[in-house]
């Protein structure tokens, strides 16, 4: 016949170990959740940074010629003519 003190060590053990079986499936779980979480971060990213770049963006110099993606177009003047 066994202790009493036997029988409940037991019983915590068998317990402690349900609980780290716990534990391990959902330490799977939140960790395929983080997975998905950063592929979308990575993804999201990616697409702002392919939106960012397809827009052309002009500017222009102080001679008045505009530079749209590195080109350059002499023919746009922006402000008031010379009088002279």
């Amino acid at each position: 016949m066994q202790k009493k003190e036997d029988m409940s060590w037991s019983g915590v053990e068998t317990w402690a170990v349900k609980i780290i079986e716990q534990s391990k499936e959902q330490a799977k779980r939140w960790f395929i959740a983080w997975i998905i979480t950063l592929a979308a971060l990575v993804g999201t990213n990616a697409a702002w940074l392919y939106v960012f770049q397809s827009y052309e963006y002009v500017s222009q110099d102080g001679t008045g010629s505009n530079n749209i993606n590195m080109g350059s177009q002499e023919n746009v003047m922006n402000g008031t003519e010379d009088e002279n």
